[in-house]
């Protein structure tokens, strides 16, 4: 079976299970709303403050939206865990490597075509709603923003994938995923003791990349929390590799 029949083959299941059809343009839609949202609301007074960076706001609602990405990530590997048709899969595509790489290609290209989508209309109706404390497409880091902001959904939508690939559960990968990315870090950046470490957590580094300016308590620049997370989404996707390969459907 040929490379391009497996990605249409992973790309119908996808279409037919309707929470994973909707989740990626429900995050969308969270990414671009909230950040309006927040701009259009409270962007003038925060404007005021010493460590305000106009583009990092923008993209506030990315504390929200990315919580969907996720859901949408443990479906598109989790759903045939859970319901069982993963031995299906295997026998009708026996080479696993095959069955993995195209959905995760699959998982992957969605996730990017949504976040592009989003990163780019966040960008513009943030930054138009903080008038003149905004930030044109021109200006320095600007750039850099929206293509991280692009890049962040597939490479957490990879990392997610990954890690459900090695605990082959729907429920095990969100009970684990949703706490860690949605709790962990914020609580970390707290404690004086474990701060250094929350930068090195994947969606920290993650968010980091869409500043326009660089935090002076960053151990490394925004550019480079792109690159964090993406060894932690090449490191789960290895690691399912692992798991799919050696261990019986």
């Amino acid at each position: 079976m040929s490379f391009v029949a497996v990605l249409h083959s992973e790309w119908t299941k996808i279409r037919s299970v309707r929470s994973a059809a909707w989740a990626l343009p429900l995050s969308a839609a969270l990414l671009i709303g909230i950040g309006a949202g927040v701009c259009g609301s409270v962007g003038a007074a925060e404007s005021d403050a010493e460590d305000f960076d106009p583009v990092q706001l923008g993209y506030y609602g990315l504390f929200f939206a990315h919580v969907v990405v996720i859901a949408f990530a443990v479906l598109v590997v989790g759903n045939e865990y859970s319901t069982g048709t993963i031995r299906t899969s295997l026998a009708a595509v026996p080479r696993r490597g095959l069955l993995y790489g195209a959905k995760l290609t699959t998982g992957a290209a969605l996730a990017l075509a949504a976040g592009a989508t989003a990163s780019a209309g966040t960008f513009l109706a943030s930054q138009s709603l903080l008038g003149e404390h905004g930030l044109s497409p021109g200006d320095e880091g600007a750039v850099r923003a929206v293509v991280a902001g692009a890049l962040y959904f597939p490479l957490l939508a990879l990392m997610c994938m990954g890690v459900t690939a090695m605990l082959r559960s729907r429920t095990l990968s969100m009970g684990l995923l949703v706490p860690v990315l949605f709790l962990v870090s914020p609580v970390l950046a707290e404690i004086p003791g474990l701060r250094a470490l929350s930068w090195y957590l994947p969606d920290r580094a993650g968010q980091y990349a869409l500043r326009s300016v660089p935090d002076p308590a960053a151990p490394y620049t925004p550019a480079a929390g792109l690159l964090v997370l993406a060894l932690w989404a090449s490191a789960a996707t290895a690691g399912g590799w692992l798991v799919l390969r050696r261990r019986d459907a």
